[in-house]
């Protein structure tokens, strides 16, 4: 099969809308979610978000690592136990629920609240849980015409739909073909760094070497699954060279996700459509309003779902001033 060529512009504005609306406040609709928790890195027993990150969670203590996923999250056991009882109901993330996320090429954590005033803004591609600053994400799709970036800016700023440059090569500038062994894309967790697996260099290894002259894999194209057979995948899942890997870990440093402080805010509504008159308090239930406080979440169900070169990264190392906040994760033994 011949690979399929898609131009940049293309990528970035479909004439197909994707799965988010930005005018309104309705979050994008969870898919199958990930195969990997978004905080460790590995597979297992994981959970998805319902809210529409499209991320899946460790909530089981089935090891000492996983509980520390648990933990992170900010649940004691027995409110994992008690998401995990309950599978018809909905799990929501703490960044989802506060509607507060992370500009995936900054790290800061800003509101994306649609139904207020957003400070990042999600890629409309169905299955990308991404977030940007509009200056963020038009510097990595414009980085050599300041007039276009700003243009673009305001577009993502006016709530137009965008395609972030995780859905391109960096190298050849290419979309995605997961039916073409050449054309599937290898993609960093914690940047937007996309390579297609013949663009993809030589120090983004798919093994570790020991030794004086070693170095750590840096990417995986299968995984071992429940059943201990090993499944390929269509998509490689890569740390680009930007990322240090910490050697016991065989990850980069596990500090790239924050979640908001649920005791400093709010949580957000989500409005489908323009508030009337009865939706709209008065001046003196205003003055008296206190936050709400909202159930804990719970989950629907359990997922098993599924750079040597002169370029080493997308993203310039002017934009990382935070923290990367990744997406997910993987291991595959």
């Amino acid at each position: 099969m011949a690979p399929v060529d898609s131009s940049r512009s293309n990528l970035r504005r479909p004439e197909i809308g994707g799965g988010i609306d930005q005018k309104l406040s309705k979050p994008k609709p969870r898919l199958d979610g990930d195969d990997f928790c978004a905080i460790c890195d590995n597979g297992g027993n994981v959970t998805c978000c319902d809210g529409g990150c499209q991320r899946s969670f460790h909530l089981t203590d089935e090891n000492s690592e996983r509980s520390k996923c648990r933990l992170i999250l900010g649940l004691s056991k027995e409110q994992a136990e008690t998401i995990l009882a309950n599978d018809d109901k909905d799990f929501i993330c703490k960044n989802c629920k506060y509607k507060k996320h992370q500009c995936f090429a900054c790290g800061e954590l800003e509101s994306s609240d649609l139904s207020s005033e957003p400070k990042v803004f999600q890629c409309e591609v169905d299955d990308c849980g991404r977030f940007y600053h509009p200056k963020c994400v038009a510097k990595l799709l414009y980085p050599e015409s300041k007039l276009e970036a700003l243009l673009f800016k305001v577009q993502v700023a006016a709530r137009e739909n965008f395609t972030c440059p995780a859905h391109e090569c960096i190298v050849c500038k290419g979309g995605e073909n997961k039916n073409h062994r050449n054309m599937q894309f290898a993609v960093c967790r914690r940047c937007p760094t996309t390579y297609h697996r013949k663009c993809l260099p030589s120090n983004i290894p798919f093994e570790m070497k020991k030794g004086p002259n070693g170095y750590m894999q840096r990417a995986w194209d299968e995984w071992e699954g429940p059943d201990g057979h090993i499944i390929p995948r269509d998509r490689i899942l890569i740390y680009c060279t930007k990322h240090e890997i910490i050697k016991k870990l065989r990850t980069p440093k596990r500090n790239h996700i924050i979640f908001p402080d649920a005791k400093k805010h709010r949580e957000p509504q989500i409005l489908v459509d323009a508030p009337t008159e009865e939706d709209i308090p008065e001046e003196g239930m205003l003055n008296n309003a206190e936050p709400s406080q909202s159930p804990t979440p719970v989950a629907n169900d359990q997922n098993q779902c599924s750079c040597s070169s002169p370029i080493d990264s997308f993203a310039p190392a002017s934009l990382f001033t935070y923290p990367h906040p990744g997406t997910c994760g993987w291991l595959g033994d």
